[in-house]
């Protein structure tokens, strides 16, 4: 008897599953034609029926389209056969769409504009569906349009409303007698801000003392954003939509209008600015020993980038070389860089895994258009800062939770068993063991990439174990930090960029230093599940945006060197062919297997391929020389070939077809035989 169910379409390719709701984790492929007869898209809600068919396997019987995923989408218009069509941007499980032309002519976008569109016809009875312009954004390729096109497949603003910065300019007014008041004064103590030499927000200052017994006591300034943004005001409440700020290479959408992360909060040298404040005191080995708290106002010594730092403490710059500004600094340096490596030691001891991935800085042109990639730098400044900013984090962490004030905990999960029990399998073709699998702990992990450190297999095993990880998120049950090894871990010091700060700036204040009014603090009445949940959800969106727009610009840089050949690493393996990752570019792509004249098998749980008959081994962690064979910038696709062919027609040739489907029936033959 058919069985009527409701559930998620979920398309990858050409595959299409149904997810029902009640059994989420067992999903029910359905067959292409249906597909293509319903109409349905990534993410549909759909009603179907549940039947057995012939071999007693479920089949599911499409009914009715409950609810939509897409009311419409940003794409670019290209030309198919005389007619105009969008190719929706980034969303590969989407089909091409028809443009309506009902428009006028002269209102019709050109090819190679991007658009938003909202759709009027859904695919369905293998018709194409059809849009109407609701938006034109200009020529994909022109300078400022990609991030338009960016912002716009994730739903990001990129102008605050009507309001926000009216708001914004009233607030920002300069520290004044009145803003004094319950204050700590810690402007003559020597506050420095480090940062990227681009960076235009501050919002944590440093500087450390020594103590009479050889002790070293810290001073964290975080900018007291909740001091200007008040709950349930415009701005709060734009904050909290955001979640965050977002950096793509060469701009910025930010969660605060610029009055403010670029003014009255940020800690600018040589103006007083609004502070909570993290007092740590440690001994000779780096254990905190104490801690207190204060609302306080600094005045910053001096703006310092991270090379500038780097080249003081090992020894680049010295004497004159030093800018005149910061030779009074340089004896504080040197101690902030005593404290923070002895805290990087005992991080290290309870176990924190430190991964070592490759970075790139991009140089860029005043058109926003790639002239250089250079690997990024991760000097002794960056570490500086890390270890400085985990320590108040986890200090703030601390107190409030024993507090047991509500508190949205960063916390980090160990990974699955299931995974760990894959990753065992993995690492056995690598002749590499992990300890422990039903509770196993980070410094397992972080043995692990020491033994690799400075071996070819590396960037893969640091890559493997990073997949292995669960994504670190906001919630209001404390679950740890399995990646700090922390019990308590919390997000204290970007409240320009973070809402998750500017919440526990909040909390902070509330616990600690108490109103006389009776009321209850507004903070404490947050819905901090709700909260944790969308926050999660705002900071994923934002991490992908900035990663599709980093890859969107070198994919634009790749199209200008059709002709190069780069360095790559096997990455991953699949049906269709080779993940490569380019050493130079950090940027992924396809090799396709029908490059090679065997047909592929995978083996080793996807970290081999074998070809048949003639036995050439491919395994991740493999170095090849590949170049471009195809490039999509709308569809963010990117297919190589080996450096040493030409390239290859598509497939879709008939007689090629043929002949490769021959080819797998006749191995397939051979192997039972």
């Amino acid at each position: 008897m058919a069985k009527t169910v409701t559930g998620t379409i979920r398309i990858k390719g050409q595959s299409a599953v149904f997810l029902r709701d009640r059994q989420p984790d067992a999903p029910l492929k359905i067959a292409p034609w249906k597909r293509y007869k319903y109409g349905f898209l990534d993410g549909d809600r759909l009603e179907a029926s549940l039947r057995a068919d012939r071999r007693g396997r479920l089949e599911v019987i499409p009914l009715r389209i409950i609810e939509r995923a897409f009311t419409g989408f940003v794409g670019v218009v290209d030309q198919d056969k005389g007619r105009l069509v969008v190719v929706p941007f980034n969303r590969p499980a989407l089909p091409t769409f028809l443009l309506a032309d009902d428009a006028e002519s002269d209102q019709q976008p050109r090819p190679g504009e991007a658009v938003e569109v909202q759709i009027t016809a859904y695919p369905a009875d293998n018709e194409p569906g059809k849009v109407v312009v609701t938006k034109r954004l200009g020529d994909f390729r022109a300078p400022g349009v990609d991030i338009r096109v960016v912002a716009s497949r994730y739903g990001l603003s990129r102008r605050f409303p009507r309001g926000c910065r009216q708001e914004a300019r009233k607030l920002a007014q300069p520290v004044g007698k009145q803003d004094l008041h319950h204050r700590t004064d810690l402007r003559q103590k020597n506050f420095v801000t480090i940062d990227g030499a681009s960076a235009r927000d501050f919002d944590d200052a440093v500087t450390v003392d020594r103590l009479p017994n050889g002790g070293y006591r810290l001073y964290v300034s975080i900018a007291d954003v909740s001091h200007y943004v008040r709950p349930g005001s415009l701005l709060d409440r734009e904050a909290y939509r955001r979640g965050t700020s977002i950096y793509f290479p060469d701009y910025c959408l930010p969660m605060l209008p610029e009055e403010l992360s670029n003014g009255i909060c940020s800690l600018r040298p040589g103006e007083d600015r609004l502070t909570l404040t993290v007092i740590m005191e440690f001994d000779r080995r780096g254990k905190r020993t104490g801690e207190s708290f204060c609302p306080s106002v600094i005045n910053s010594k001096a703006r310092l980038t991270y090379d500038l730092v780097a080249d003081i403490l090992e020894g680049r710059r010295q004497g004159r070389q030093i800018p005149q500004r910061c030779r009074p600094l340089v004896p504080e340096l040197k101690l902030m860089h005593e404290l923070s490596r002895l805290l990087r030691r005992q991080r290290r001891q309870r176990g924190s895994i430190d991964f070592d991935l490759p970075d790139v800085d991009l140089v860029l042109d005043q058109r926003g258009n790639i002239e250089k990639i250079k690997p990024a730098e991760h000097n002794v400044a960056h570490q500086l800062v890390e270890e400085f900013m985990l320590a108040a984090n986890e200090t703030v962490a601390t107190r409030l939770s024993w507090l047991e004030a509500p508190l949205l905990y960063r916390i980090h999960e160990p990974p699955e068993t299931k995974k760990i029990n894959q990753l065992v399998d993995i690492l056995q073709c690598f002749g590499l063991a992990v300890k422990g699998r039903q509770a196993i702990h980070p410094r397992a992990f972080q043995e692990l990439l020491q033994q690799v450190e400075n071996t070819p297999a590396a960037p893969v095993i640091n890559k493997i174990l990073l997949q292995v990880m669960q994504r670190a998120r906001y919630s209001p049950v404390n679950a740890g930090h399995f990646g700090l090894a922390l019990e308590y871990y919390t997000h204290f010091t970007s409240p320009i960029r973070r809402y998750p700060d500017l919440l526990v700036h909040r909390v902070l204040k509330a616990a600690l230093w108490p109103a006389k009014e009776k009321k209850k603090p507004e903070v404490f009445t947050v819905d901090w599940e709700k909260a944790g949940e969308e926050l999660s959800e705002r900071e994923r969106a934002a991490q992908e945006a900035e990663r599709c727009a980093l890859k969107l610009k070198k994919l634009f840089y790749l199209e200008k060197q059709p002709d190069a050949s780069f360095p790559g690493l096997v990455a991953g393996i699949s049906e269709a062919g080779l993940f490569i990752t380019l050493d130079t570019l950090l940027l992924d792509g396809l090799l396709p297997f029908r490059y090679f004249d065997d047909f592929y098998q995978l083996k080793e749980n996807r970290l081999q391929a074998v070809g048949e008959p003639g036995g050439r081994v491919f395994t991740i962690g493999d170095q090849l020389q590949v170049a471009v064979d195809q490039i999509d910038p709308v569809r963010c696709r990117l297919d190589f070939r080996p450096a040493s062919q030409k390239k290859k027609p598509r497939p879709g040739n008939p007689a090629r077809s043929r002949n490769h489907h021959h080819r797998r029936r006749s191995l397939a033959t051979r192997r039972r035989r």
